[in-house]
């Protein structure tokens, strides 16, 4: 297939930033890509043939690219929004894949000026519990959803011209209104990731943390795998979805209170009538 974009600029090079890259690589509509990482995962991402240049700085790789892809850590974005703005081509699209979406668009139109029209904030649903670009592969977002949560003023043609060149990623693409993205996305990932911390910790602060690793089965490695995603980025993640996680919170402390009552009580009917709601609604996920 021949190059039909000139140049591709990822800002973030870990997990979700090289399998970008890497999916772009094997579709081969892009002549170059370019990756900025603060540390050393930019030349790690070149080293595995993702990007062909490890830039030193967001400003040197966004300089002449058709498509800037920002994939550094939601805390991290208004600072490179800020750098990067007088150095984006003049037609240059951005978009993001921050996993909370208000602030990021709320920093893009504060840091970008007039280039604010210009992105399309999105959200791969697609990850693991291992990061970096070690772990990166081509086919990370391949029929997975991609959500794209423009704002009243985001040109519907951008959205198309981004959809369009990240096809190749062989994500299913759709569209989300921002604030209901992280409403949803407190629920569905923010709020469920605390939970596998909490229970990985509870039981690591425990006097059985040592058995429970020689003697659990699949159970505890399901329900706790994420609890081994990175802490930084996900304590970021929480914080800048706070209202949205604590709503969830809120929820999910009433059911565990549910069912601390009815152990106390010995209340197996109501213990039985909790867990049959939940089971009715976890099947329905597949």
């Amino acid at each position: 297939m021949s190059a039909t974009i000139d140049k591709v600029a990822v800002l973030g090079v870990g997990l979700i930033g090289a399998s970008v890259a890497a999916a772009l690589r094997a579709g081969g509509t892009v002549a170059e890509i370019v990756g900025y990482s603060p540390g050393d995962d930019a030349q790690v991402a070149r080293a595995l043939g993702f990007v062909d240049t490890a830039c030193d700085s967001p400003e040197q790789a966004v300089a002449g690219a058709t498509l800037v892809v920002v994939a550094a850590p939601v805390p991290e974005m208004p600072a490179l929004f800020a750098r990067i703005k007088a150095s984006l081509a003049p037609q240059a699209l951005v978009t993001d894949c921050g996993s909370t979406k208000r602030s990021v668009i709320d920093a893009a139109r504060r840091e970008l000026g007039e280039a604010f029209l210009r992105f399309v904030p999105g959200h791969p649903i697609a990850g693991s519990e291992l990061s970096g670009p070690q772990a990166a592969g081509a086919g990370l977002f391949r029929d997975r959803r991609w959500l794209l949560c423009p704002v009243e003023a985001t040109p519907r043609q951008h959205c198309e011209s981004v959809r369009d060149m990240l096809a190749p990623t062989g994500a299913r693409f759709g569209t989300m209104d921002p604030s209901l993205h992280d409403r949803v996305f407190a629920e569905v990932s923010h709020w469920p990731h605390a939970v596998a911390f909490a229970l990985s910790a509870a039981i690591a602060a425990g006097d059985l943390a040592e058995e429970a690793i020689e003697y659990s089965g699949a159970g505890l490695r399901d329900t706790s795998r994420i609890g081994a995603s990175s802490p930084a980025l996900w304590a970021g993640i929480l914080l800048d979805n706070r209202e949205a996680c604590l709503a969830s919170a809120a929820r999910f402390r009433g059911q565990v209170d549910e069912i601390v009552a009815a152990l106390e009580a010995g209340d197996r009917d109501r213990l039985a009538e909790v867990f049959a709601a939940a089971s009715r609604w976890r099947s329905r996920l597949g």
